[in-house]
């Protein structure tokens, strides 16, 4: 029978379930309409370059052939059965995947992982098909706008997530710091890195959190009870957007625009009923910054160090080596657009003692988290803290180490740059996020970025 056909930049992981259950598409030609976007992107039109890496095809369409056997078994998994997902090249795949780990590092390329991290794990064995492997920040965000993956796990130390989630239409989280196993993650800071992942929709990002949190503390609610999409009772509060910006030297937006939809957005919650608190203050950005980068030249060579001792095989085995290897493959490393080493010397150099380490943290935790976020939220009882994306409010909650995020707003005239609003809450309240999440989506803000529709029309099987 013909397969009915459907949006690879529009379909959530729920609409593809719908599609497997009443027999009108299948996990194997899902995969092969995914793997022809990938080849589409990697060569020609947009060349977004998302991924890295990407599985053997003949090994993919075997597993989706496995899970489609499965299902017609009547065994489904999960509901991320028969789901091509994407990962950030700084989480560890098993090369018997046939995808390296590398943090786009030359000198990592052949590097052996002794596996799957804890997270990639999960999703396997929940049924999900691991795509690829996408570069860092931006782009592991954009392969899921590009239809490269349904959903994509990341890591975040302060907005690898949330910030260019903004920037593509998605909606994603950074899960309460200490959450979620770090093993198999190529880290930053063991004090300011989290697990979390993107999606196209509320629901899709719960199913993934919910997997990756299953004995975590939120487990005794389960985060798609949260799914009403309705705003009945819920107290949002908004910095003021004058003070909570990035510096133009960061990044370079239509002021006046973001502003509008900001407020506009902030009227509309109010008409369907939220409680909305503007403004409200938080520590400012450069409060918590230099304590975020002592904090990161301190940690980063141990933690790093660390990893590196976990792998079976590898050209360089501690954060000396790896500055040295890059030095002697400057050309590879160090090309004239980006020439400097700078943070991964400074990280070698750094004399900041282990107390003055916890100190530093300890101020931050108690600056950004008992003295801000839990202060404004108290003080006013709400349940989270909003801001546009495009401010320091990602550092705040990894000073914090509370969860964190976005959600799509609009798009810019200026450029057909999407973007979005972030939002943080307590330790351990994601659920107060998704239940924001939830009703956000009945605004009907996300829409593919208009570059990528332009480019992709609906796929076909």
């Amino acid at each position: 029978m013909a397969l009915k056909p459907f949006n690879l930049l529009t379909s959530t992981a729920h609409d593809i379930q719908q599609l497997f259950d009443r027999s009108e598409l299948t996990a194997e030609s899902l995969v092969k309409q995914v793997l022809d976007q990938v080849n589409k992107h990697n060569r020609h039109g947009l060349n977004l370059g998302a991924l890295i890496a990407a599985a053997p095809r003949q090994q993919l369409l075997e597993r989706a052939q496995f899970l489609d056997q499965e299902r017609a078994a009547g065994k489904s998994r999960s509901p991320l059965h028969g789901i091509p997902f994407i990962v950030k090249d700084a989480i560890a795949t098993d090369p018997q995947l046939g995808m390296g780990t590398t943090a786009g590092s030359w000198a990592l390329v052949g590097s052996r992982p002794p596996g799957n991290a804890h997270t990639v794990q999960k999703l396997l064995d929940a049924g999900g098909i691991l795509i690829g492997k996408a570069g860092l920040t931006v782009r592991s965000a954009v392969s899921v706008s590009a239809g490269l993956g349904i959903v994509s796990l990341g890591v975040e130390t302060d907005g690898s997530i949330v910030s260019p989630a903004s920037r593509a239409a998605l909606y994603a989280m950074k899960l309460t710091i200490g959450t979620i196993p770090m093993d198999g993650v190529i880290p930053v800071s063991k004090s300011l890195d989290s697990v979390g992942a993107m999606a196209r929709s509320p629901a899709d990002l719960a199913m993934v959190i919910e997997m990756l949190q299953e004995t975590g503390p939120n487990h005794d609610e389960r985060l798609s009870q949260l799914m009403t999409q309705k705003w009945n009772g819920l107290r949002i509060g908004f910095v003021d957007e004058k003070i909570w910006k990035l510096p133009e030297s960061l990044c370079k937006n239509d002021d006046e625009a973001l502003v509008q939809m900001y407020h506009s957005v902030m009227k509309t919650l109010s008409n369907a009923g939220v409680h909305v608190k503007y403004p409200v203050q938080l520590p400012p950005g450069d409060k918590v910054w230099p304590g975020i980068g002592d904090i990161m030249s301190y940690e980063f060579q141990q933690v790093f160090n660390r990893y590196l001792e976990t792998l079976e095989s590898s050209q360089v085995r501690n954060l000396q080596e790896l500055v040295d290897w890059n030095r002697q493959h400057a050309d590879r490393e160090l090309p004239q657009e980006y020439p400097s080493q700078s943070c991964l010397e400074s990280a070698l150099q750094c004399n900041i003692s282990a107390a003055e380490n916890a100190e530093t943290l300890a101020c931050l935790r108690k600056l950004a988290g008992p003295d801000g976020i839990d202060q404004i939220l108290n003080l006013f009882k709400l349940d989270a803290i909003a801001s546009l994306a495009d401010s320091p409010l990602s550092s705040i909650a990894s000073a914090a180490g509370y969860p964190i995020a976005t959600m799509p707003l609009g798009i810019l005239d200026m450029n057909g740059r999407p973007f979005g609003i972030s939002m943080t809450a307590s330790k351990n309240q994601e659920k107060k996020l998704f239940q924001i999440m939830s009703a956000w989506e009945t605004l009907g803000a996300r829409k593919p970025p208009p570059a990528l529709m332009e480019e992709t029309n609906q796929a076909q099987p």
